[in-house]
């Protein structure tokens, strides 16, 4: 897209008026997430303190979505790469019923909880370690023969009731659009066999649904594991058996569907491409190299049990073997080990980091704005109280059986979160998901907080020529406003020249703020974008006139250039603490020092 000085100008005119960033960070990573003097700790204080309070006080007082807390057994703990004390960030609560169970009766960063559907994270990233780029995009038929010899018997025989399985590639399991059936056998809720639903009889009664009765002949075809009461021992022929003729629920590609299925059939398909056993990926690709050494893909032993966080309603379901299931919900882990994993996903200990931030995007959206999907991420997308700045965090969600679980990066502050609980009771779910929203709500504007502030002491500053007869200098002010704080630049002076004029055609608004870009050892380089104002009420702003307008950073970035460099780019120069000791104007071939 092309735009002349006449286009720049009706673009600081309408862009000027309100203008969306870069999607990433406003700030730096902040490095200081764990001194008392920090925001992010004093956010911290502020999240053990809520929980105390309700812990601690009486229950009848406390609010609707809180109670039942203290049934519950938990442990939450913050980390990030820039600041490994962050991970002393924690809080731990073990509940009265776990005390008396076969479990640990101490809770630690060490405990070790099962995770479920995280599970399905850590089977990404294995695959990750293990598929070359082309087998991302073929079909799963090529990797389990039994589905390649069902395809090619079925070819022709087009229907909706037909999963196309030559469709389903290894990067839709991973993503969770393959549209195939939600569970395998045996792990699926069929109501030919379950309790009754109405009644919670323990004896089937379709008949009361108004469904029509089936024989045993015609469910065991997509039961095959289910008389068997070692679930480990189910085959993958089993399985394979038991979904090639199920119906799917959308095409592949067409819309996210939450899918157990797809992690199970890649956790075989990984299983076969590695030649390993499912259960020695885990520590051999994962586990060992990130030293988790609390972190298991399989059930332990009795005399292990006192490691362990068990429900004390609990005493033989939480270890069952996971067998084919490992690749959706059979691993172990502890808050430690998480944060461990989650520093070396954002750390790129064991990708490398072109391949983590091309793992860290959407793969698809959902019909909620504010919610997308990845490989296998559950991606939200937090927007800030006046700023209207968008924040995504990327997670995972684990929950089955007597635990629920949650492991969040947010890749703008280089930190994140884990949430690890169990309890028998029935709003477990419900009462992890809002520990997850109190450090969220919380902990976000705290980072966000620390690193406008460590932007703010680092970086804002004048800057000038050590040669004084080049009469040239800088000042990057920092702006506390409400709507649009950031690091602004308000004084420009070139060979003795004013050069702010010039900014609004780099920017292309009325006043220029600088946004980082890359980060390097020693160099943080910045763009300079366009300022935030409001729209005039009444204003019409259309979803066409909004992107090419309000959105119009990323169109016009780098736009503007001088000998082939952007007229954009600023480069500070930074020691080992953060702070600036100096500013390059890329375009103009020139570094000032920080006076």
């Amino acid at each position: 897209m092309q735009l002349s000085s006449r286009n720049l100008l009706l673009l600081s005119y309408l862009g000027g008026v309100c203008n969306c960033d870069f999607l990433g960070p406003r700030f730096p990573s902040p490095v200081d997430l764990s001194s008392d003097s920090s925001v992010v700790a004093a956010g911290w204080r502020n999240v053990s303190t809520a929980i105390d309070s309700y812990l601690n006080v009486d229950f009848n007082r406390t609010t609707r979505t809180s109670i039942g807390l203290e049934n519950m057994t938990f442990s939450i703990g913050m980390f990030s790469i820039r600041d490994p004390a962050a991970k002393n960030l924690q809080y731990h609560h073990i509940s009265v019923e776990a005390k008396a169970g076969p479990g640990t009766s101490e809770i630690s960063g060490d405990s070790i909880y099962r995770v479920a559907s995280v599970s399905k994270l850590f089977t990404v990233f294995a695959s990750l370690l293990s598929f070359d780029c082309d087998q991302w995009d073929q079909s799963i038929t090529n990797f389990i023969p039994g589905f390649s010899n069902y395809t090619l018997n079925s070819t022709g025989q087009d229907s909706v009731l037909r999963t196309k399985w030559e469709d389903v590639t290894l990067r839709s399991l991973a993503s969770q659009v393959a549209g195939i059936p939600r569970d395998p056998s045996p792990f699926f809720s069929d109501v030919a066999i379950r309790p009754d639903l109405l009644t919670g009889h323990p004896t089937p009664n379709p008949a009361t649904l108004g469904l029509p009765p089936l024989t045993l002949e015609e469910i065991e075809p997509f039961l095959p594991c289910l008389l068997n009461p070692d679930l480990a021992a189910c085959s993958p022929a089993s399985v394979f058996e038991a979904n090639q003729a199920r119906p799917p629920t959308f095409p592949a590609w067409t819309t996210p569907a939450y899918a157990n299925n797809g992690f199970i059939l890649l956790g075989i398909a990984l299983a076969n491409i590695t030649g390993m056993p499912l259960a020695d990926v885990y520590p051999e690709l994962i586990f060992r190299p990130l030293g988790m050494t609390n972190s298991k893909s399989a059930a332990p032993p009795e005399s292990e049990w006192s490691q362990y966080v068990v429900s004390g309603n609990d005493a033989t379901y939480w270890a069952q073997q996971g067998g084919v299931s490992i690749g959706s919900g059979g691993i172990f882990s502890s808050l430690n080990d998480l944060a461990k994993f989650g520093t070396a996903l954002m750390n790129s200990t064991l990708l490398p980091p072109a391949r983590t931030r091309e793992w860290m995007k959407p793969v698809s959206h959902t019909a909620d704005l504010t919610f997308s999907v990845g490989a296998p991420w559950e991606i939200y997308r937090y927007e800030h109280a006046g700023t209207g700045a968008v924040t995504d965090i990327y997670t995972k969600l684990g929950d089955a059986g007597n635990y629920t679980a949650f492991v969040c990066l947010i890749p703008d502050y280089e930190a994140g979160f884990n949430v690890l609980t169990s309890s028998y009771i029935s709003q477990r779910s419900a009462l992890a998901s809002t520990i997850a929203d109190l450090i969220t709500t919380t902990m976000i504007p705290s980072l966000e907080a620390q690193a406008a502030a460590e932007a703010a002491k680092n970086l804002a500053g004048t800057y000038a020529s050590d040669n004084p007869s080049l009469n040239s200098s800088i000042t990057i002010s920092f702006n506390d406003s409400s709507i649009d704080s950031g690091l602004y630049i308000t004084s420009f002076t070139s060979n003795g020249t004013d050069v702010m004029p010039l900014l609004p055609f780099i920017s292309g608004g009325i006043t220029t703020k600088l946004l980082p870009s890359i980060q390097e050892s020693g160099q943080v380089a910045f763009r300079a974008v366009a300022g935030k104002v409001i729209y005039p009420p009444r204003t019409f702003l259309g979803p066409f006139l909004k992107m090419s307008t309000a959105n119009s950073d990323w169109l016009i970035v780098d736009w503007l250039t001088y000998g082939g460099v952007g007229l954009s780019l600023f480069v500070f120069e930074v020691d080992a603490d953060g702070r600036a000791t100096g500013i390059e104007p890329a375009a103009m071939r020139m570094k000032l020092v920080r006076v």
